[in-house]
């Protein structure tokens, strides 16, 4: 049984599989979880999947790190801290690599707040239905409470206001 284990290891489909891998690594990076269910539903064995992401990850291939700086680039500009770490913790990211990605995104979130507000609406609200558009605005972008009253008030808004 052992010999037939060593015989699938070197059989073709498993270059195939290795191949198959490099290709999808080829066009972005993946979390693990994702990369990992992407072969399967290939058809690959489970247990020659798993042996070709710890490959992947050895070599460097298969980087979860990178794949959670990128997606914070990516989505800091459109997104609130709090909707990027929930993206990245909905793609298997490990928590604290979800919490070493969004620090950097923390520190610049109000800036990013009124950036994308001036962008839509430019103008402190003047009706009680206006600053309630701006709030769900803000929130459904993830941004935190606390952010969005700084910013729909006017407080630190020296680009709208000026």
């Amino acid at each position: 049984m052992i010999n037939e284990t060593s015989e699938i290891v070197a059989k073709p489909e498993n270059k195939a599989l290795v191949s198959a891998a490099l290709k999808i690594l080829a066009r972005r990076d993946y979390p693990r979880s994702e990369f990992i269910s992407k072969l399967l539903s290939a058809d690959y064995a489970k247990a020659d999947v798993e042996a070709a992401a710890d490959w992947c990850h050895t070599q460097g291939f298969l980087n979860e790190t990178r794949f959670a700086e990128s997606t914070c680039r990516r989505l800091g500009a459109k997104y609130g801290t709090q909707r990027v770490a929930h993206v990245l913790r909905q793609k298997g990211v490990a928590e604290e690599q979800v919490n070493a990605a969004i620090s950097t995104l923390r520190e610049s979130e109000q800036d990013r707040a009124v950036a994308l507000w001036t962008r839509k609406f430019g103008n402190i609200a003047a009706s009680a239905n206006e600053k309630s558009r701006q709030i769900r605005y803000l929130q459904s972008r993830g941004f935190s409470f606390a952010i969005i009253k700084m910013v729909i008030t006017g407080l630190n808004n020296d680009v709208a206001n000026g």
